[in-house]
């Protein structure tokens, strides 16, 4: 009896000293994500101009950059998670005026600038069931957007010498690479220090259609090809 006694709690301390352990182990609830990035970018606004319209003789023809930050709040988590966010970001390119002389447009000395804000509403799922059940390291997704691009021009003095905003819709299709398999450990560490469940890289194809829904008077600010983007994406 004594001996049975004796086993009943070397095991029950033993239970008692394990339990951190395992407590430490489980990862942290995942309440949403956090992703920054960047992608390229050239508004439509020559779609119906004869080559060269006026955005491409004054800002050229090369592609640019739009910089991007985005925040999800988890809304089903299960087989993949549904996340419905906000997105904003900023997009700026530098060129020189264009003046009428004589009916003739010609290239003046003052620049101008032209900038976007684009803000989106979003709804995107995210199937990463393979990186959590199956242990492979890739999560795809699919986002639907609402879009909404504030845009100003700027003259040679930085004043603001028109605005105005275009409204829209997206779609995105992507795949995000866990980087947490590179050094588990250190993945472990960083969830249960700041709460951060898991690390992606992620890379994306975009169409936005971003003209008012076909309006005439406004500027159409789509993407004038598919847009791909690039970033990190953090799971907390």
């Amino acid at each position: 009896m004594r001996s049975a006694t004796l086993t009943l709690a070397a095991l029950a301390a033993a239970a008692l000293l394990a339990a951190p352990g395992a407590a430490r182990a489980q990862p942290s609830p995942k309440r949403g994500s956090i992703e920054l990035g960047a992608g390229n970018y050239t508004p439509d606004v020559d779609s119906g101009f004869a080559k060269p319209g006026p955005y491409e003789q004054v800002f050229g023809g090369g592609k640019g950059w739009m910089f991007r930050a985005g925040f999800g709040y988890a809304l089903y988590s299960g087989v993949g998670v549904v996340e419905g966010g906000f997105r904003s970001g900023y997009f700026r390119r530098s060129g020189k005026g264009i003046v009428d002389v004589s009916g003739t447009p010609v290239r003046s000395g003052d620049k101008t600038t032209f900038n976007i804000i684009p803000t989106s509403l979003t709804l995107t799922y995210r199937f990463d069931w393979m990186a959590e059940q199956w242990h492979i390291p890739l999560a795809p997704y699919a986002r639907l957007a609402a879009e909404r691009y504030n845009w100003w021009v700027t003259d040679g003095r930085g004043k603001s010498v028109e605005s105005g905003a275009t409204n829209g819709w997206s779609w995105t299709a992507g795949v995000a690479l866990l980087l947490d398999v590179i050094d588990p450990g250190s993945a472990r560490d960083l969830d249960r220090e700041t709460g951060i469940n898991h690390t992606y890289l992620f890379f994306d194809v975009t169409q936005a259609k971003v003209d008012d829904f076909g309006s005439k008077k406004s500027w159409d600010l789509s993407n004038k090809d598919l847009a791909m983007a690039g970033g990190l994406m953090f799971v907390f």
